[in-house]
């Protein structure tokens, strides 16, 4: 997170939609006392679901006049359009530690009974809208864009558990032919099936959190992989019924024991030295059951161009997936594999959509790439650019 505060504009305004009314609103939302702004923040009503980036910035609009603030930690807000749209900036209170909570030191039989019941706990079938968002960099300059707005079902029953339908996607990429470097992105089936720690080979130790409804438990792997590495995070659990709604996992903490891998016909050599996923499960108060409502990943590669190459150049790639709307039973019509890489996929792009979707903004540093790569469009000699617009 930037330690910088953002003033962004705010906007409002209404459209009817047949005979219904569109109501929109941006904002920034900042924790009230250090005044940074807030990621992963929920935005939501019945409806409709939206989130904060990483500037703390969000965008959501809905037919219904009512607005939730969620943050784990934070004390919730509920609101209207108007009421929002009033305020310069949304501050979020961080709830108060509970400094007499009793922690628990053997907290196994907790943490068995949580993965004893995660298939329960968890909706086995189920349709979401959602937005992805994959952004590569090199050397942190960006060099890949792919924003994909789509639907996607879930069926733990089905021999094929995902299936993707691509409504929206826009993508470009753009490299300096000389310094080009090929990679394979990772595919829906990879995204859709994070790491979990095993129950067995883990420690847990539970933590102070400043939510008594929740428990928040660190975990750690009791032996090293083989390369040498230990996996660590940790869970926020509800308490009442034992369901994970928060998770985050880090599979690297020694990246120079990691040995580089050569790519196929190639010199090239690269090497993960971190791989992080974070995810938010939200709860559906009718089933009383939980679904994905979000997660990001970032990871970063070490390469080396060729053999002569003593500088490293360090890679960052990053996906960012929420849904848009409450689940549904609606069917899918798969247009795309899931097993295959996600910058592979060839769809047109709709300007209409583009211009007027409003819960994926463009961040500061995409604005400023996609004007680079329209200033450099016409160097081919000098740039590869592939994309969609």
């Amino acid at each position: 997170m930037k330690n910088t505060f953002f003033t962004l504009y705010c906007v409002l305004f209404m459209s009817s939609v047949g005979s219904s009314q569109i109501l929109k609103v941006s904002k920034l939302i900042v924790d009230q006392e250090t005044k940074l702004p807030l990621e992963n923040v929920s935005i939501s009503n019945d409806v409709d679901n939206s989130s904060t980036n990483h500037e703390g910035f969000f965008i959501f609009n809905s037919s219904t006049n009512e607005i939730n603030f969620k943050l784990l930690g934070y004390n919730s807000i509920k609101s209207i359009f108007d009421a929002i749209a009033k305020k310069d900036t949304i501050f979020m209170e961080s709830k108060a530690f509970i400094l007499d909570e009793v922690l628990v030191s053997n907290v196994e039989p907790f943490m068995k009974k949580v993965y004893d019941k995660m298939s329960e706990n968890f909706i086995k079938e189920y349709t979401a809208n959602f937005f992805l968002r994959s952004v590569l960099k090199s050397e942190d300059s960006i060099t890949i864009l792919q924003d994909i707005q789509g639907k996607r079902s879930k069926n733990d029953n089905s021999k094929n558990p995902y299936d993707i339908e691509v409504l929206n996607m826009r993508k470009t990429s753009m490299f300096e032919k000389k310094n080009a470097i090929d990679f394979t992105l990772p595919d829906f089936n990879q995204f859709f099936s994070p790491p979990m720690p095993v129950r067995e080979k883990t420690n847990f130790k539970e933590v102070i959190y400043n939510d008594a409804t929740f428990r928040k438990i660190v975990f750690e792997g009791k032996e090293k992989s083989a390369w040498g590495q230990t996996v660590k995070g940790y869970f926020i659990i509800n308490k009442n019924d034992y369901a994970i709604v928060e998770h985050f996992i880090s599979l690297y903490d020694q990246p120079d024991l990691i040995p580089y891998i050569k790519f196929t016909l190639s010199n090239t050599q690269y090497k993960t030295t971190s791989y992080e996923r974070f995810t938010i499960y939200g709860k559906d108060e009718i089933l009383n059951k939980y679904y994905l409502k979000s997660s990001k990943l970032n990871t970063q590669l070490k390469v080396l161009r060729n053999k002569k190459d003593i500088k490293p150049v360090y890679v960052d790639f990053a996906m960012d997936y929420f849904i848009t709307n409450t689940i549904t039973n609606d069917k899918v019509e798969s247009n795309f594999p899931v097993d295959r890489d996600i910058f592979k996929a060839k769809f047109p792009y709709l300007a209409n959509f583009w211009d007027n979707q409003n819960q994926l903004p463009l961040t500061t540093d995409l604005r400023f790439f996609l004007k680079k790569v329209s200033l450099n469009k016409d160097k081919k000699k000098e740039f590869e650019i592939i994309g969609n617009f």
